[in-house]
């Protein structure tokens, strides 16, 4: 039983610090807060809807009736940013929706180190214009076009949004 105890305690400490790390590859402080502000926004609807849910599982239970309470819709979801380069990819992540009444919801400066991948936490149905490259300067970004809903991780390497318009006539 006190093993039990310890690995559930050691367990708990775990996710705790690692579900509470702040973002290690935001360099511009006001996309670092916002990422921030965005997990404890996430956290708080995810207790707020367990705290309902075991009130409404007892109170169901007690007093023998279905008050029909569902969890509420996701808002929030993790995206994973790839980097498969031998050199450290520069992100700026762009969008249309607002987090608050001044602000967008924009991610900037994100610098990925090679073979490593970035959680990202975004809003749920919101489109977002990605732009990448292995340089700093803003010359040679590539932009790709992503919905949050519809993807879960992306493999940012330089040339993927070029098209290939050559034929191949052998």
């Amino acid at each position: 039983m006190r093993n039990l105890f310890t690995y559930t305690a050691l367990i708990s400490v775990f996710v705790f610090l690692f579900s509470c790390s702040s973002p290690k590859y935001f360099y511009d402080q006001s996309s670092l807060e916002r990422q921030k502000e965005l997990k404890k926004d996430r956290s708080g609807n995810v207790l707020t809807d367990i705290g309902i849910g075991i009130i409404s599982i007892f109170s169901s239970a007690a007093l023998d009736v279905d008050f029909g309470w569902y969890p509420s819709e996701q808002e929030f979801k993790k995206i994973k940013l790839i980097n498969p380069c031998s050199d450290t990819m520069y992100i700026n992540m762009l969008t249309d929706v607002y987090w608050d009444k001044e602000d967008y919801c924009d991610f900037m400066d994100i610098r990925i180190p090679p073979k490593t991948t970035c959680k990202v936490l975004v809003p749920v149905n919101a489109n977002y214009n990605l732009y990448f490259s292995k340089t700093p300067e803003d010359t040679d970004d590539e932009m790709l076009e992503i919905f949050t809903s519809d993807i879960k991780r992306i493999s940012l390497y330089p040339g993927i949004t070029v098209e290939n318009d050559t034929i191949n006539l052998n």
